[in-house]
């Protein structure tokens, strides 16, 4: 039976791959940074996981955060795809990064 944790897994694993092919010929994608303060048990958390996936503790984090933050946007009900949600990302790539010429394509 497949559980939450197994959905968030599976989605954290196909955005990875997908932000892969999406760097293709464009080099890397946009990022925007955020500073978290983490409590001591998330932290320790976060190093069990770092290892599990392979990765350094700020890769994991920024893995897992996007993961669960498309996991809360599609919870929430927010346009995640069509031509809304399309427009509304484009204009927010203008303000936020404003130095991208080409943002990812839509694959």
């Amino acid at each position: 039976m497949a559980t939450k944790s197994n959905s968030r897994l599976q989605s954290l694993i196909r955005h990875a791959l997908e932000e892969r092919a999406a760097r293709g010929h464009q080099g890397d994608l946009p990022e925007g940074k955020v500073t978290l303060r983490l409590q001591a048990m998330d932290v320790f958390w976060l190093a069990q996981l770092a290892e599990l996936m392979d990765a350094t503790r700020t890769r994991a984090a920024s893995q897992l955060l996007s993961a669960a933050i498309r996991d809360a946007a599609q919870a929430a009900g927010l346009d995640t795809e069509g031509e809304a949600f399309q427009s509304a990302f484009q204009a927010f790539l203008s303000q936020e990064f404003p130095h991208e010429t080409s943002p990812p394509a839509d694959d």
